[in-house]
């Protein structure tokens, strides 16, 4: 008799299922992380202590997490959204780049002379909308002739760090500083085009993001397109028999991601950088560490927030784990490592394993 292991799928997963599992997922994750950690000759205990104290340790390593978090949530919401209708957008980064453009240029142009309560609503707005414009690039042939969103977005982020870099690097454009005659940088935008620091060097942005999390969850749980949304990620076949506009869904759903990850690109410009710089912009890669995000959160707008966080404090780590002794690419290594822990972990949620019937030998013997 041969043992036999069967896969069946759950027909209810239940939410408190789904948060024991998230969080065992992390938890081998955090175990697995340790492991480069060792390799780089560094304690996994001292290592962690040393994030958590570079988190919340003091006032303003506080500030600097929460600064770096703004953004990380709506790249995570970016990814969730689409992630969600089965679309595997990994183009967050390149809108990202283009809603940095949209609202450095809409900063610059509003800037001067007008009141900071409308210059900074248009500059985010502005920076959303170089996003979604991005993300319809991709979003109108997918619908429509099922082109792959992973390739094409892929190749869109290259155009779009191509075009930035042209802006500042390779242009006197609008967007470069030419009183600068060294290096060349971006022109930097006005002080009615930040954003309102309420805290230390905490700005308002983080009540924003939080805020986009919670209005997209609601919409999710409560609205007739976010069931839509939630049928179209199950089945494609059943949508259409339910009589959902598939196509329709899908243009809105990818320009929704894309609004999200340009608006991160406005908060790095109102935020952040106060201009349009491409090195330090692209260094961030907030695009591709906000799909670990959402992975971490399981999808879920409001544990995004908090993911986010968490994935904020690790980043702006970087700096004190370097003076222990931790390379870079340990970090980058742990991240991954979490990652890949809460994607399989996803696979149990939908999933079990069950025995199954044993199967007999095969008889060597063959019918007369």
């Amino acid at each position: 008799m041969i043992p036999r292991i069967a896969v069946v799928q759950r027909v209810f997963p239940s939410g408190r299922g789904r948060s024991a599992i998230l969080a065992s997922s992390i938890l081998a994750g955090l175990l697995g992380g340790s492991l480069p950690i060792l390799l780089s000759g560094s304690n996994p205990w001292e290592v962690y202590l040393e994030v958590a104290d570079s988190m919340v340790g003091s006032v303003r390593s506080f500030h600097e997490t929460l600064r770096a978090t703004t953004p990380l949530i709506l790249t995570g919401l970016a990814a969730a959204v689409a992630f969600r209708m089965r679309l595997y957008t990994i183009g967050a980064e390149g809108q990202l780049y283009i809603g940095a453009i949209a609202a450095s240029g809409a900063a610059l142009a509003l800037g001067e002379g007008n009141s900071a309560v409308y210059v900074v609503p248009l500059t985010l707005l502005a920076g959303a909308a170089g996003g979604a414009v991005w993300a319809l690039v991709i979003a109108v042939p997918r619908a429509y002739f099922g082109t792959d969103e992973v390739v094409g977005t892929l190749m869109l982020n290259f155009i779009a760090l191509g075009i930035m870099n042209w802006l500042i690097f390779g242009s006197v454009s609008y967007w470069r500083d030419r009183q600068n005659l060294g290096f060349p940088g971006g022109k930097v935008i006005p002080e009615s085009g930040r954003l309102h620091q309420f805290w230390g060097r905490a700005d308002i942005g983080i009540f924003i993001a939080v805020a986009v999390a919670v209005a997209l969850w609601l919409h999710l749980r409560w609205s007739a397109r976010g069931f839509e949304w939630r049928v179209i990620g199950d089945s494609d076949r059943a949508a259409v028999y339910a009589g959902i506009n598939v196509r329709r869904q899908v243009i809105v759903g990818l320009t929704l991601s894309g609004a999200f990850a340009g608006a991160a690109g406005a908060t790095q410009i109102t935020s952040v950088t106060y201009a349009l710089e491409p090195r330090a912009i692209e260094a961030g890669g907030l695009g591709f560490t906000g799909i670990v995000v959402a992975a971490v959160a399981g999808l879920n707008p409001r544990i995004i927030v908090p993911a986010a966080f968490v994935i904020a404090g690790i980043t702006t780590s970087g700096p004190s784990l370097n003076q222990i002794g931790v390379s870079p690419a340990a970090i980058i290594a742990l991240e991954g490592i979490l990652l890949l822990c809460v994607a399989g972990g996803q696979f149990f949620h939908h999933f079990t394993l069950r025995s199954a019937p044993a199967a007999a030998a095969p008889d060597s013997k063959l019918p007369r």
